[in-house]
């Protein structure tokens, strides 16, 4: 009798774990949904902290036309200028989330609004590719990049 309990507790185990598993795959791509959409919203209303806090501390930032900005704070600093110059009305559509384990990838496209020098507006829309991280129960961004599918101004 002791064998069948020991086997049926195992086999319990092993169920729950499994359930544990297919939960956080489901909570990550639905936490990761969640957070891109605050990124937007904070990006949209100029609120600087709320972007910047979605990214881990070595973070690495990989905008179009420049080169790679590394570290949490130097993600601030780079996004201090795009916010200020009025880029706005910022959206992405989710293609797509994976995941590893503690690592899973965002794939989608964005589009959003950039004031001209002439007082004009120009849309631009693109791809973007978002790397997280699982940090505690926490997703981070550990990588992102993105670039335009408009022709490169000279």
């Amino acid at each position: 009798m002791r064998r069948t309990a020991k086997k049926r507790t195992q086999a319990a185990r092993t169920k729950r774990n499994r359930t544990v598993a297919k939960t956080r795959t489901v909570d990550a791509a639905g936490t990761i949904r969640r957070i891109g959409d605050e990124w937007a919203r904070h990006w949209n209303a100029g609120k600087l902290e709320g972007v910047v806090a979605a990214y881990a501390e070595d973070a690495v930032y990989l905008p179009p036309h420049h080169e790679a900005v590394h570290g949490r704070d130097a993600i601030w600093e780079y996004l201090k200028a795009p916010l200020s110059h009025g880029v706005s009305d910022l959206a992405f559509e989710v293609t797509y989330i994976k995941q590893q384990g503690p690592v899973a990838w965002d794939v989608g496209t964005y589009h959003m609004t950039i004031p001209q020098n002439d007082g004009t507006e120009k849309k631009d829309h693109g791809k973007y590719l978002t790397v997280w991280r699982r940090v505690g129960e926490k997703w981070l961004i550990a990588a992102d990049a993105w670039s335009s599918d408009l022709p490169a101004s000279a």
